[in-house]
């Protein structure tokens, strides 16, 4: 097949979970012999030209005056920049990971998948107003619309009226390669998410710490995501503060190498993210067989389903956090641990999800 991947933003420009998701997607259709043309927005450091995840072609990002006084975003109107390539390469299946992409493969007459990023619900919409009508437009003009967990199907079914296709997301675990030995000395608390997104709760996390360190004196927070913590810190209590940022270790976004050594490193990771679609950072823990501490939100609870590999806690709660977090310290030093997380990991692999893409992109096409 020849397949169009449509994202505005591109992988490790813009290291967040839709753009690995873009890239990993690529790579696993081009080695199952598809041609790949992935249609990303021009922005420094992507270019143009033939890679190992096929073809890059960069197209402008901008959004006109007239529509920006409107509100619409450049997210909203990448879709008028893929517009002339798909109808000129009439692609076999057009996967869009934005709305207007989605339009644009509908109003060429492309056959299209179109996956919603994040986790809209009636009690999480798009914001701005475009958004709205653009998300709805899309979920009904793709041939198959798709969502990153089943819970994430269940918040667009209630937003749309349309119920998507679970198309998750997939992890190469043999790139993160595991430490099967028990997690022992003193604990580290990987949260390896970008520290200046509110929805990803670092403050929570940090909002525990007094009560895990009651339990865990020599347990430190190890932030590894990117991201200015300060924000979070200024939340708390001066008194607090200055014990919790005693024991943070910031360790930067780091290189891509750097990754798969930080979740091995660490004794546990922590995710106490609201609204996540999916979770990818709790599947690459688990590959590195490390446990994993992630809230009852979203689509996270999907990938956790065992108390053998971790721990799933309510949400925006950081006594429930803390006692979530000590356990899962104290299941990690279980010598059995790391083997039963890698193999949580597994049903998430390449090898698993890539044929579920396949089956989708000829459903479209059917």
């Amino acid at each position: 097949m020849r397949v169009a991947l449509v994202h505005p933003y591109s992988w490790p420009a813009v290291r967040r979970g839709g753009e690995r998701y873009l890239h990993d997607l690529a790579g696993w259709l081009t080695a199952a012999g598809h041609e790949v043309d992935v249609l990303t927005g021009e922005h420094e450091g992507v270019a143009s030209g033939r890679t190992q995840a096929g073809r890059i072609v960069t197209l402008p990002v901008r959004t006109p005056s007239r529509l920006a006084s409107h509100g619409a975003s450049a997210l909203d109107t990448f879709g008028v920049s893929v517009l002339p390539t798909l109808a000129r390469e009439r692609y076999d299946v057009v996967h869009s990971l934005i709305p207007s992409g989605a339009v644009a493969a509908a109003m060429t007459v492309t056959p299209s998948v179109y996956t919603a990023l994040g986790h809209p619900s009636p009690a999480n919409p798009p914001v701005r107003r475009w958004s709205r009508e653009l998300f709805a437009a899309a979920m009904r003009f793709a041939r198959v619309p798709a969502a990153l967990s089943d819970s994430a199907a269940k918040g667009v079914e209630g937003l749309t009226g349309v119920r998507p296709q679970v198309l998750p997301p997939g992890v190469h675990t043999h790139r993160f390669d595991p430490d099967l030995r028990a997690r022992t000395g003193p604990p580290r608390l990987l949260f390896n998410a970008f520290a200046g997104d509110p929805r990803k709760r670092l403050r929570v996390l940090l909002q525990a710490m007094p009560l895990v360190l009651t339990q865990l004196p020599d347990a430190r927070v190890v932030l590894g995501g990117g991201g200015d913590p300060a924000p979070e810190l200024d939340a708390l209590e001066p008194g607090v503060r200055r014990d919790v940022e005693a024991v943070i270790d910031d360790l930067g976004v780091g290189t891509l190498d750097d990754v798969p050594g930080r979740y091995r490193d660490a004794t546990v990771s922590v995710l106490p993210s609201v609204d996540e679609a999916f979770g990818l950072v709790l599947v690459e823990s688990l590959a590195c067989g490390t446990p994993v501490v992630c809230s009852r939100s979203g689509g996270m609870p999907e990938i956790v389903t065992g108390d053998d590999v971790g721990r799933v806690v309510t949400p925006d709660d950081p006594a429930a956090l803390a006692r979530g977090v000590v356990e899962a310290v104290q299941l990690a030093a279980d010598p059995a641990t790391p083997s039963r997380c890698l193999d949580a990991a597994r049903p998430w692999d390449w090898a698993v999800v890539g044929p579920r893409h396949e089956l989708l992109y000829g459903l479209a096409r059917a």
